[in-house]
């Protein structure tokens, strides 16, 4: 029985995160906002996962801590922002504002370099720095 209720519940969160957002008409407009309203289910599972994870790790380096009487004051953080925005969305948005006509290569630049970074999120940080410094580099 309570098998049955944990697979419920997994499914409606999956449901309620991942379905919903696409359950909306893409030819409708939406604000930033309302975009961000719609992974905030998301971000309440993520924040609870990651309060599960730190607890066991402060538990298990305490325990370890314990062990070997170092004497040292353990904490551990983090795992409390998660960006599950939708790219195609921040990519919509750096189009229209670089479409603003704003004359500044620096504003033109750093809308690069994030939407770069985020689209390579996956990548490891010497590629992303790397890309980063090209962008820099590049024409002015």
């Amino acid at each position: 029985m309570a098998l049955e209720n944990l697979i419920r519940l997994k499914d409606e969160m999956y449901r309620v995160c991942y379905l919903m957002p696409q359950a909306i008409d893409s030819s409708t407009p939406q604000s930033g906002l309302s975009k961000q309203r719609d992974f905030t289910i998301t971000n309440e599972v993520l924040r609870g996962y990651g309060d599960s994870v730190k607890d066991t790790i402060k538990r298990v380096l305490r325990a370890i801590e314990a062990a070997r009487q170092d004497g040292l004051t353990i904490s551990v953080s983090g795992l409390d922002e998660f960006d599950v925005g939708d790219f195609s969305s921040d990519l919509e948005d750096a189009r229209k504002l670089l479409a603003l006509g704003i004359d500044s290569t620096t504003l033109r630049k750093e809308v690069f370099k994030k939407l770069a970074s985020k689209y390579l999120c996956d990548s490891r940080q010497e590629v992303k720095d790397r890309i980063a410094q090209e962008i820099e580099d590049g024409p002015q």
